[in-house]
């Protein structure tokens, strides 16, 4: 019995080998396997809603909300604002004021500053 059982393992001890050394090579690479991608699913969520207003109420208050904002980018608009000399010229022209040969009031405007002169 002793003899046979050793024949038995030096017989399969290669084979065992090999397979143990294959199991854990499949488990390596398996390792490195890119991940099979899922398909995320949207679920529709319930809205923001404050305590104590209805979701009309809310909407109807975000909308008066829009408006207002929008009103007010529209009294101060981007870019910047500039008079065309031509068109300067003749505003000037036409609010002068003479007395005879004397001239009563230029109708000169003057440019705003947005900081103090340093003088």
């Amino acid at each position: 019995l002793k003899i046979a059982t050793q024949e038995l393992v030096s017989t399969c001890l290669p084979t065992m080998r090999f397979l143990l050394a294959l199991v854990c090579s499949i488990a390596a690479v398996s390792a490195f396997a890119p991940v099979p991608v899922t398909k995320q699913v949207t679920v529709a969520r319930q809205a923001y809603v404050p305590d104590g207003l209805s979701a009309a109420d809310w909407a109807k208050k975000q909308k008066e909300e829009k408006a207002k904002s929008a009103k007010n980018k529209q009294r101060f608009p981007k870019g910047k604002s500039f008079v065309d000399v031509t068109v300067w010229l003749k505003q000037l022209e036409g609010r002068q004021s003479f007395a005879g040969e004397k001239i009563t009031g230029s109708g000169h405007t003057f440019a705003k500053t947005k900081f103090e002169s340093k003088e």
